[in-house]
Order: structure tokens, then C-alpha cells, then sequence
């Protein structure tokens, strides 16, 4: 059965989907497989005039799986874990705590920006996002980053304390800066690291199966330019980090050429990856070998799969047409060996006749003689 959508299903998409494109390259980054990374995120965003969707909201997420969505509307977190039955997060500390928190921080330097730009009237987006990574056991990753009107103002490395200020508006004096360190150190860090750990040990069915990749190679005519797009497609895996090359030859191909190459969810709660090149016909006679190589935390070693272009079309005509002269060469031949060969075959069936009559003839003659004697 189909489940109804409601309005905060919508909202939460559009959260996700609302998030800078800058923000998510590195809240997304791919890292290498080797080793098994979780992470935890959170986020949020606050809408500055008449929308229909809620002043604030937050989407908490574990390996980029939507797992809780809190809404300033009905104002209480709402699980997006459907795989569990009658689930509560009444015991979870961030329930109250952190969204009160996350929702102070982000109001002192959104009416900020507000000022600064004079945005009094209009629609105005402010949207941050925390994340932490668990590796081997340890966060080996936490960063924060801010967005205003989608375009990304400020990053902070809570490991390495390092800040980047994209904007002049965002330079903090040193006591603010002192006081924000502290509190992600030793608040913000010790608290995604045990939220984290909960998620993955009562969810670790969901959150820590691994699906392994399907990968193919596939091509098809481009419409308007007539070159033949060569496209390697994994699909149907989980966790969502995978890493993906296509090689002409065995050498990479470098990215300037290639189009696509962003992870998108499947209706299963798997995901998907496709990374295409465009070949020309000069390169398709050139016969190189494509190789689609994947590597996933579900496997081993990495998927190969390999392509090799066709001959062109001109090339198959000229073959079948050089093949259909000599099938008939081949029949004209056999036809003249057959003809030659039935001649001869006649001139000796007449032989023995011939030889036959002159002998009964002799024969006959003999006894004629011997009588009259």
C-alpha cells in the first residue's frame, strides 16, 4: 500500500533539497572505502518571510538516511523511521535541548545578515549544517558550516579549530570566537558522538547493511550531436559512499570530460551513481576499451566492466556486402565444378553401351561363321 504523503514529508524533502549545492559537496564528500565511516548530521533552516512551510525545521540524518524531522509548526520531533513500529525519541536528549540550541544559534547571525544586506522585506533562507564522522571507533571528522540565501558564509573544523569566513559579516571577535570553540569541543562533539553510537546499535539492520552495486556499461546516441554517449551505471547499493572511475584503456578519464557523478536515492532505500562520456564517431573507429571500475564497502575488490565500441555502421555494410560477393563467387564456382562434373559423368555412361553393341555384334558374327563352317 502506497503511504500519503503528508505536508511534513514534503517539507523535509525540501529542506534536504534546499541546501547549497557548496554546503553538500562537502557535508557528501566521498571518501575512500577501505575503511567503514558513519556519519551523523543535522540539517537545519530558517525561513525569513510568508512561506508555507514552518519558520524552523531540522532533518537529523545517519549515513545520509533521514532518521528524525523536527517542525516549528507542531513543534516535536517526528520519526523517519518507518522500518521501526510505534517509535518514540522521548528519551533523547537533543529532543528539547538541541533544537533549542541549534535554533538560538542560528537567530543571532541571521538577523545579523538580515541587517547587513538590509533585508527587512522578502523571502531569506539561513540554513547550517553540523556533521560528524565515526571511524574506526573515533569522530575523525565535525565540521559546521552556514548558508545564507544559498550561498555558504562560514565553516568551522571543530577538530582542528580552523575557521573560514567567506564574508567580511562573519568575522567574530575573539571572545565570541573563544566561547564557540569551547562549546562545540566539549558539548556539540561528545553529544553527535553518542547520538550517533545509539542510532547505529538500535538501528544497525537498517543503518549498517551493506547492498552491493550492480555496474554496467550502456551507450546511446545523443539526439542533437549524433555522438554515442558511453554511461557506467552502479545502482542498487548501500552505504551511500562509493567510489567510481571510467578508463579509456585502462587510463582514467579525466573528469573535465565526464558529466554526472552525483549519488541519487532509489525508491528502495538504496542509491544510485551514473557518470557518462560523450565519444565521437573518430573515436568510436578508433576502437579503445572502456572499463567502468567500482569499489563499495560491499565488496572486496573492485567491480570491473568492460565496453568495446562496435564497428561503425558503413564498416558492417562494406563487410556484408564483401561476404555476399563471395558467398556468390563460392556458388558460381560450385555450380560450374557440378556442371563439368555431370558431363563427364555422361560421356562415361555412354561408353559402356556403345562397347557393349559392338561386342554382341561381333558376337553374333562369330556364330554365324562357325555355323556356315
Amino acid at each position: 500500500m502506497l503511504r500519503r504523503r503528508t505536508s511534513r514529508d514534503t517539507v523535509s524533502s525540501i529542506i534536504i533539497m534546499k541546501v547549497p549545492t557548496v554546503v553538500l559537496s562537502i557535508l557528501c564528500s566521498v571518501h575512500l572505502v577501505s575503511t567503514e565511516t558513519h556519519s551523523l548530521s543535522m540539517r537545519a533552516t530558517l525561513i525569513y518571510g510568508e512561506t508555507p512551510f514552518p519558520e524552523f525545521s531540522l532533518v537529523v540524518l545517519v549515513n545520509d538516511v533521514p532518521v528524525e524531522y523536527y517542525d516549528s509548526d507542531i513543534k516535536k520531533f517526528v520519526s523517519r523511521r518507518h522500518w521501526r513500529v510505534n517509535d518514540t525519541i522521548e528519551e533523547f536528549r537533543f529532543r528539547n535541548f538541541m533544537v533549542e540550541e541549534i535554533y538560538n544559534a542560528m537567530k543571532v547571525p541571521s538577523l545579523f545578515l538580515r541587517r547587513h544586506f538590509n533585508h527587512t522585506e522578502g523571502l531569506h533562507i539561513y540554513q547550517g549544517v553540523a556533521a560528524c564522522d565515526l571511524e574506526d571507533n573515533k569522530v575523525n571528522r565535525f565540521f559546521i558550516t552556514s548558508a545564507y540565501d544559498r550561498e555558504e558564509k562560514y565553516q568551522y573544523d571543530v577538530l582542528t579549530q580552523a575557521q573560514n569566513t567567506l564574508g567580511p559579516e562573519f568575522v567574530w571577535n575573539k571572545i565570541f570566537m573563544e566561547a564557540k570553540k569551547l562549546r562545540c569541543s566539549y558539548v556539540y562533539k561528545p553529544l553527535f558522538e553518542e547520538i550517533l553510537r545509539r542510532y547505529l546499535q538500535e538501528d544497525k539492520n537498517i543503518l549498517l547493511r551493506k547492498e552491493r552495486p550492480r555496474v554496467r556499461v550502456i551507450q546511446k546516441t545523443e539526439p542533437h550531436s549524433g555522438r554515442t554517449q558511453v554511461s557506467c551505471v552502479a545502482t542498487g547499493f548501500y552505504p551511500r559512499r562509493i567510489n567510481m572511475t571510467l578508463l579509456r584503456d585502462d587510463r582514467p578519464v579525466p573528469d573535465r570530460e565526464l558529466t554526472g557523478g552525483e549519488v541519487l536515492p532509489n525508491g528502495d532505500g538504496t542509491y544510485q551513481l551514473r557518470r557518462s562520456l560523450s565519444v565521437s564517431e573518430e573515436e568510436l573507429r578508433e576502437r579503445h576499451r572502456y572499463t567502468c571500475t567500482v569499489s563499495h564497502l560491499s565488496v572486496d575488490n573492485k567491480l570491473d566492466v568492460n565496453w568495446e565500441p562496435e564497428a561503425p555502421a558503413h564498416t558492417v555494410l562494406i563487410s556484408a556486402v564483401l561476404i555476399a560477393v563471395l558467398v556468390l563467387a563460392a556458388l558460381i564456382i560450385t555450380a560450374i565444378v557440378l556442371c563439368r562434373k555431370r558431363r563427364h559423368t555422361g560421356f562415361k555412361n555412354l561408353c559402356p553401351s556403345v562397347a557393349g553393341v559392338k561386342y554382341a555384334a561381333a558376337q553374333s558374327e562369330y556364330h554365324t561363321c562357325v555355323n556356315v563352317h
